[in-house]
């Protein structure tokens, strides 16, 4: 061997030990962060957690007032994990806390470990009610991404905004819990429309679904198509993970989607700007950007504007204006 090849063999035998090494504390750290994480709303919070909430929703540190940052200790695994732990924890109990202070949402026990966030009265409002579906994982009510809600702020990271516009809409408002307990998604979205939407007097359903919210949306539609489809309005897929040919909802309920569902999907194009695809089970349109977990917040002004299109009376032509288009036809004859 030449010197050269000699000294990349040392350095591929350096080298390849260390990837290793960090690739498999990284996983380490993963599998363990999804376990710690998925209990934030049974264990006590650590009242030596650095950071607070400002007034305006962002991340600081208690004593220089420096925004959030995590920092990955490979010498320290458990430290990280109980670093990420807290800030799950914190996150958690304080948009609960927005929840409950703020928009008057009560919490709805269903079964030992689950509960959701609904607005008082939701089920008896005649008018419109907004059901919002996260994506899987570890977040909770009223939180779409841990990272955004940590670096960028609430109004970036927390599903406040769209209860804010719920508000402005007078749209009672359902959050469902799917990451907590031990249940499945599918089987938290079932038992949520089983006990509580499907009992509502709501005029209009509207429907939020976040990454794995839509497939366990449309595994709610093919078990309960006529029913979904008689009392939703429209849904929402945001960077949805349902895919129509390997969920059997049929000729039915895929007619019913294509006209009652919009979906944004990651792409560089231009907000709301159309992008086919042969495996679209609805009209897809641009998300404007390529981080999914800014989809919601993104494209928030757009899904509510979707909604109100499906609710406004079509326009139909008055007896006057049919009488001139009747005698125009006839002048130019």
């Amino acid at each position: 061997l030449s010197l050269v090849e000699t000294h990349r063999l040392e350095m591929g035998q350096i080298l390849i030990p260390v990837f290793y090494r960090y690739f498999f504390a990284y996983l380490y750290f993963r599998s363990h962060m999804m376990l710690e994480c998925s209990d934030t709303s049974r264990n006590p919070i650590q009242l030596d957690f650095p950071y607070s909430f400002s007034e305006d929703g962002h991340l600081r540190h208690k004593v220089t007032c420096e925004p959030y940052r995590f920092t990955f200790r490979l010498d320290d695994v458990r430290g990280t994990e109980r670093e990420h732990h807290n800030l799950c924890h914190y996150i958690t109990q304080h948009v609960y806390d927005l929840l409950e202070r703020n928009f008057h949402l009560i919490r709805v026990h269903l079964e030992e470990d689950g509960f959701v966030f609904m607005s008082p009265g939701a089920l008896y409002q005649p008018g419109s009610l907004l059901v919002l579906i996260q994506d899987w994982g570890t977040v909770r009510s009223g939180v779409w991404s841990w990272k955004l809600s940590a670096h960028e702020g609430l109004e970036r990271g927390s599903q406040i905004p769209y209860l804010r516009w719920a508000a402005l809409e007078s749209y009672a408002v359902i959050i469902m819990n799917p990451n907590e307990g031990g249940k499945t998604l599918e089987h938290h979205v079932h038992l949520v429309w089983e006990r509580l939407v499907s009992r509502s007097s709501a005029e209009h359903i509207f429907v939020v679904a976040h990454g794995y919210g839509g497939l366990a949306f449309v595994d709610l539609l093919c078990y309960q198509l006529e029913e979904v489809q008689h009392r939703v309005k429209a849904v929402a897929f945001l960077d949805s993970s349902h895919n129509l040919w390997h969920q059997p909802l049929g000729k039915a309920g895929c007619d019913w989607l294509k006209s009652h569902s919009r979906t944004w999907i990651l792409s560089t194009k231009p907000l709301n700007r159309s992008v086919g695809s042969l495996k679209a089970g609805s009209p897809q349109i641009s998300a404007g950007t390529r981080c999914h977990d800014s989809v919601p917040t993104i494209c928030m002004e757009s899904v509510f504007r979707f909604f109100s299109k499906t609710i406004k009376p079509k326009a139909t032509p008055t007896p006057f204006e049919i009488i001139t288009r009747s005698k125009s036809r006839l002048k130019m004859s």
